[in-house]
């Protein structure tokens, strides 16, 4: 596994895993005032490298949508696919 934080000395790091991820399950994690939250999200882009943005989009009637909303900061998790256990966890419990 391969952990970076975009910025300019990780451009090309960025682009080459956005370049690989050409559709896909991950996971998406904050804290919140009750603690870690999760939520499976399908619906992971890339928008820019420069600078370096990305879109998901919660569901706004998801009972954890307020602490995404509400986070400073998030982490997305690129799955593999013998994770799908995992992945079925954060669809259906956000802890």
């Amino acid at each position: 596994m391969e952990h970076f934080t975009p910025g300019p000395d990780t451009s090309r790091a960025l682009r080459d895993a956005l370049g690989r991820y050409a559709t896909g399950v991950s996971v998406v994690t904050a804290t919140g005032e009750r603690g870690p939250v999760g939520i499976t999200a399908n619906s992971f882009t890339s928008v820019s490298l420069d600078p370096p943005l990305v879109l998901w989009c919660p569901a706004r009637k998801s009972t954890r949508f307020p602490t995404f909303r509400d986070a400073g900061h998030y982490s997305i998790h690129v799955l593999a696919a013998d994770q799908l256990p995992l992945c079925r966890h954060f669809a259906r419990s956000g802890s």
